[in-house]
């Protein structure tokens, strides 16, 4: 099943949002010599001025443009349309010999929501190609050194990591009997030395695994403050507390006090829908919300900034998504092996500054 987004076809679209870019941005081939007329594609607009656009016809490439220049590849792609306007897309695509065309106009009545606040797309995945991007992502792998006493193995495998329809998908899988380290494998993604962030917005469109002893989590960490400590959990979520998005802020001090800084949030459908998990990173302090921006319910804000066992947070990080198994904390109440296989799901991520 294609992502629901896909799912709207019209020749003219006026709707109040647009889209973003994905991987192909100002490769392809030249749109001249095109022979006769595709068939017209799918569009959808989100909230958040994001377009998606999918090709009906089986072809063997793909090229779209943007009236104001910008080109993607692949049958389904994304634009992202910061302001208000009408923009026209335009598809090529090769079949055999032949290079059929076809053009849709489609109208955004207001501004993007970012945009208004002054930011800027810095980078985005929206899960669209076949493939794990390579220049995007990296595996962490193995089992051990993740802390916590966790019980998986990750990988680098398609069955624990893969681009289905859209999404990305991260399966936690059960392969032994004993609930010992290594009897499940799963995944943990990355962005390290390839897509790090220092300050700026945070946006992860997921939905997730539930049961006891499951632990998907998707946060930012990063070395450059070393020795000081510095991690940001934008979500993470033990399925035996139900329902319940923890956020937390790690620092130095943070790890050696009684002074913490974290909350909880509880929805009522975390793992039968798709939730935006955002983080906006200021210069004096980090905001933390789900769906709604403006509505912000955890803010660091430390009273010294020079001192960094408080503030370790001018520097990079990055960004990582997984899901373990087990450990000190969502392993408190045991493994309910019935759950497995069980997946965190992902619909996209999108970064401003």
């Amino acid at each position: 099943m294609l992502k629901d987004r896909l799912l709207i076809a019209m020749l003219f679209v006026t709707a109040s949002c647009g889209g973003a870019e994905g991987p192909g941005l100002g490769e392809g081939k030249s749109t001249e010599g095109v022979s006769g007329a595709a068939t017209p594609f799918t569009t959808t607009l989100d909230e958040a001025n994001f377009l998606t656009c999918r090709a009906a016809d089986e072809a063997t490439y793909y090229e779209w443009t943007l009236d104001n220049g910008r080109k993607l590849t692949g049958r389904t792609v994304t634009f992202y349309l910061e302001k208000k306007g009408t923009y026209e897309v335009k598809l090529v695509e090769t079949k055999g010999k032949k290079r059929l065309s076809n053009a849709q106009k489609i109208t955004t009545p207001k501004d993007s929501y970012y945009h208004a606040k002054g930011e800027r797309l810095l980078w985005n995945e929206e899960f669209n190609g076949q493939v794990i991007d390579a220049t995007l992502w990296n595996y962490d792998k193995g089992t051990g050194q993740w802390g916590n006493h966790e019980l998986q193995d990750y990988t680098d495998k398609p069955e624990n990591a893969y681009l289905k329809d859209g999404y990305l998908h991260i399966a936690a899988l059960r392969r032994g009997n004993s609930q010992q380290v290594g009897d499940y494998t799963s995944a943990r993604l990355t962005t390290r030395n390839k897509k790090e962030i220092n300050h700026g917005r945070v946006e992860v469109k997921a939905k997730l695994p539930g049961g006891r002893g499951i632990w998907p989590a998707i946060w930012m960490f990063g070395r450059n403050a070393d020795p000081f400590y510095s991690e940001l959990d934008i979500m993470e979520y033990v399925g035996m507390d139900k329902n319940i998005i923890y956020t937390t802020v790690h620092t130095t001090h943070s790890l050696n006090s009684e002074d913490k800084t974290s909350a909880s949030v509880t929805l009522s459908d975390v793992e039968t829908a798709y939730h935006v998990y955002g983080m906006r990173w200021y210069e004096d302090h980090i905001d933390f919300y789900i769906d709604n921006p403006d509505k912000v319910y955890l803010s660091y804000r430390p009273k010294d900034f020079s001192d960094k066992s408080h503030w370790p947070f001018a520097s990079p990080l990055y960004l990582i998504l997984n899901v373990a198994v087990g450990g000190d904390w969502a392993g408190m109440k045991g493994i309910d092996d019935s759950i497995f296989p069980c997946e965190m799901v992902v619909d996209w991520v999108r970064v401003f500054q």
